[in-house]
């Protein structure tokens, strides 16, 4: 049997799942509920919800039995949270007001509350504050509702049509909570009733917790009843407070397994668990908005940290399907309340629910509208584009109509995505309305050199397409629609990267930022900048044809007025016809672009006219004509706006000289980007480049050609702030045009070359053995040939003999959380692995990589 070495790497492109490998905590007691449940079915519309056997579903899901707990409709509001905020405000008034809660009555409490005109007030990301404010009509009092500003608008609608006032925030959850409990503080008689616990403020959410205590206490008795008695239980998180309810009851009374689900965008339970303490997260807009939190409980925490025994995530098109999937079981379910069994479907899929358990399932909320969310699964880079093609993305500041879009829409896509793989994600929007999203898989040296993968996510007008602007169509080996070419096939490449150094590993931090705004303003890359985001080296995949560019000219966008004098058309010897003299200026300005500079790589600087405006009938002299004026620029000192300006200037002033009625504006800079420098043909991100590529494409290092682009990229803001570009990017035809299209070879080009940017960090062994393959050995500067398949697998079995031999020489361990092994090489190991060979046939074709750094770490990637 053939020898084989295979370093382990993830198994899957998506966040992992966290299954307790530790002791659950101390048993939770059980705790006597009788006054909830009394209390609740004095209120008026109190029934019990159902507990629904779903056989149907579960005999597809190869399940003994599953359960849904349907709290679509509880006291005539289509969520559980009504049983939480009832008793939570009974208490918290009742405490408020000093009476006593043995005696206490909700007439009695209601009327104390009137007459000190107390108000209740909460922050909500949906039914919670719709609970509050029909608490608040239910006693007859005011109430005041905080949302964050992302909030789905029939939220708002509903709210308010329970009588509270809304206050939308700017900001996300954990800010309007913040803002409820500063108002709060602000009045004597206002209330926060928050299902959210904080130093400080723990009694209340501990009531509303306590509140759903008769969720469960009806779920027990209608559970006696049923033949097949559950194994396992799942809760959405949220904050925490029901899935602290759901574990104080599966634990004290069933010792049910207890499974937590999160949305992808919103884990902060998970990232709890992983850290080992109540961790915070940013969280991003999901259709599961009643768990979009990006803060635990602190009551809470001890209770999931302790007792949940799997933590897993779901995409939003994972809860879309689900929730269509319980419609057709006749489940009035919403994205929250089929969360559930869209965690079911993945953790069967995964193996860690069993075939043959009996589960419940808690349907948490009624149907409501959402926008139908985009499948974020997919990592095949042909697949990813088309899907990066279908999303309008067009400048709203480039189209003419009002109806173009912006980013929001791709950015929110793009962050999904990456949230979806746990792929840690930023997103910067200095301009609203125009987000840029940064992603960052993080090295294992701090030390090392980070690359940047930036590419623009916005598009020109759709107008100027074609039919089927939004198409996406593969045929024949090109993939069609506005912005494919320019540039989403490159955005596509760098997520793939991004993915691939996720799974992989990388010694140095690989950043992807995906930026807004590059076909105007470069809005997007000038505010990663100006957040901090930076990096030793960036590379940008705009299109070049799969030619490598170190460099591009710059822009000068200048503003020119002439001036005349409006007048009749008759009247000649009072009007002055500022556009005749306009000619003047282009005539002169045409024969000084003569003199514009030439650089030996970027070649000549050029200028021409962008647009003449001047005159506003036929029948009267023009007042004024303003002629607009692009320089391409290729030095950024030598041609800045100041020495254009200032000679534009004096050659306003020579035409002025000879022609005392010729009359003008001071000339105005518009807009300028400065040029991409060229690199030096021996700077490390270069000569690594050309390396990758001469290797991608079967060719010699010399002939590889660097050249520069013809056209602007947002390189040109990079390396202003002194990162190290390289432009590359697949091949394809029609930018700006009617009809635009890539190559779908030559995107996976892009993607294989960018797949090597981590060879900036020091020495590189690279070995791939493919049967009839010849193999190659790079190590820094030195390149060896080896040509003998047999000889190409010295190094992965001097691996094997080394940790064999000595532990001292080579050290195996785990590399963070992500199961990437690593294995710590000695000086004496490396030199041993040049002097080591053996001979082995294999039977079949094997890919190795292996980076190493002498005395530090070599690497699968």
């Amino acid at each position: 049997m053939p020898l084989r070495f295979k370093f382990p790497e993830r198994a899957s492109s998506r966040r992992p799942t966290w299954v307790r490998s530790t002791p659950l905590g101390s048993p939770i007691p059980d705790a006597n509920y009788t006054s909830q449940l009394t209390f609740h079915k004095a209120l008026v519309g109190y029934e019990p919800t159902f507990l629904l056997s779903l056989d149907a579903l579960a005999s597809e899901l190869g399940l003994a039995a599953v359960y849904i707990k349907d709290e679509s409709s509880r006291f005539g509001l289509p969520s559980f949270k009504a049983v939480g905020a009832s008793w939570g405000c009974f208490r918290a008034l009742i405490f408020h007001l000093g009476l006593n809660l043995d005696t206490a009555t909700l007439e009695s409490v209601a009327a104390a509350a009137a007459d000190k005109g107390c108000k209740l007030l909460a922050a909500t990301d949906g039914n919670h504050g719709r609970a509050i404010a029909w608490m608040a009509r239910s006693l007859g009092i005011k109430s005041t509702i905080y949302v964050p500003h992302d909030l789905h608008p029939n939220f708002l609608r509903l709210i308010a049509a329970e009588g509270a006032e809304v206050v939308v925030v700017q900001g996300d959850y954990d800010f309007a909570v913040e803002t409820a409990a500063s108002a709060a503080a602000a009045s004597k008689h206002n209330i926060l009733v928050q299902d959210t616990a904080f130093d400080g403020y723990e009694d209340i959410p501990t009531w509303i917790i306590d509140g759903y205590a008769t969720i469960f206490a009806e779920m027990e008795e209608q559970l006696q009843d049923l033949p097949v008695q559950p194994t396992t239980i799942i809760t959405p998180v949220g904050v925490g407070s029901l899935a602290q309810a759901v574990i104080t009851y599966a634990k004290a009374q069933r010792n049910l397994t207890t499974i937590a689900v999160e949305p992808d965008t919103a884990a902060c339970l998970q990232a709890s668990l992983v850290a080992g303490k109540p961790t915070s997260i940013t969280t991003f807009n999901t259709i599961n908005a009643g768990c979009n939190c990006g803060t635990l409980s602190s009551i809470s925490w001890p209770y999931l940290r302790d007792h949940v025994d799997i933590s897993t995530t779901i995409s939003d098109y994972e809860t879309h399907i689900a929730v269509q999937d319980l419609h057709r079981h006749n489940v009035n379910a919403g994205p929250c309340g089929a969360s559930g069994l869209a965690a079911l479907r993945r953790l069967l899929a995964e193996g860690n629910v069993k075939k043959g358990e009996a589960v419940v399932l808690i349907n948490t909320e009624a149907a409501r509208p959402y926008d139908i969310p985009l499948d974020v699964s997919n990592d095949d880079v042909t697949d990813l584009t088309q899907q990066l093609v279908r999303i309008d993305s067009s400048s709203p500041t480039l189209d003419t109509t009002g109806a173009a879009p912006g980013e929001a829409k791709i950015a929110a896509f793009i962050a999904q995505w990456l949230h979806h793989r746990g792929i840690e994600t930023h997103i910067v929007e200095s301009t609203p309305g125009r987000p840029s999203v940064v992603g960052v898989v993080r090295g294992n040296d701090p030390n090392a050199k980070k690359v940047m993968l930036n590419g623009h996510i916005d598009t020109v007008a759709l107008s100027t397409y074609g039919p089927s602007p939004l198409n996406g169509d593969l045929v024949d080996g090109k993939i069609y629609g506005r912005g494919v070419l320019d540039m989403k096939a490159g955005v596509a490449a760098a997520m793939t990267t991004l993915l691939h150094f996720d799974q992989h590993g990388s010694k140095g931090d690989i950043i992807l930022t995906a930026v807004a705004d590059e076909e105007d303003r470069s809005l997007g890359t000038s505010a990663i900048l100006a957040a901090g985001w930076t990096a030793d080296a960036a590379i940008i995949p705009e299109p070049t044809s799969l030619s490598l560019h170190h460099a591009h000219k710059g822009f000068v966008w200048v503003e020119v007025t002439i001036l005349g004098v409006a007048a009749h058309g008759s009247d000649a010897t009072t009007g002055v016809d500022a556009i005749m003299h306009t000619s003047s200026f282009l005539s002169a300005i045409n024969s000084y672009a003569t003199t514009l500079p030439e650089d030996n790589v970027l070649g000549k600087s050029t200028m021409h006219t962008g647009t003449i405006r001047g005159g506003e009938e036929n029948s009267s002299y023009p007042a004024s004509c303003t002629v607009t004026l692009e320089f391409r620029t290729v030095n950024n000192i030598s041609q800045s706006s100041t020495v254009i300006l200032n000679d534009i200037a004096a050659i306003l002033a020579n035409l002025r000289k000879q022609d005392d009625v010729f009359r003008y504006q001071t000339p105005t800079v518009l807009f300028e980007r400065a040029p991409l420098s060229p690199l030096s043909s021996s700077h490390p991100f270069l000569v690594a480049a050309k390396k990758s590529l001469a290797d991608m494409q079967g060719r010699r290092e010399e002939d590889v050609e660097v050249s520069a682009a013809k056209f602007w990229t947002d390189a040109g803001l990079l390396s202003e702030a002194g990162i190290p570009c390289l432009v590359f990017g697949p091949t394809g035809k029609g930018l700006h045009g009617k009809d635009e299209w890539v190559d779908v070879e030559s995107i996976k080009i892009v993607e294989e070359v960018m797949r090597e940017t981590d060879e900036l960090n020091g020495f590189r062994i690279f070995l791939m053995i493919q049967d009839g393959f010849a193999c190659r050995l790079q190590l820094d500067e030195l390149l060896v040939g080896v040509e003998s398949l047999a000889h190409s697998l010295w190094a992965s079995l001097a691996l094997l003999k080394l940790s064999c031999i000595s532990t001292d020489w080579l050290t195996r361990g785990m590399d963070g959380p992500r199961e990437v092994w690593s294995w710590t090489l000695s000086p004496k190991a490396l030199i041993l692995f040049f002097f080591l060979e053996y001979l082995v046939f294999l039977t079949d074709s094997t890919d190795y990589q292996v980076w190493c750094n002498t005395g530090s770490t070599a690497r699968w990637i």
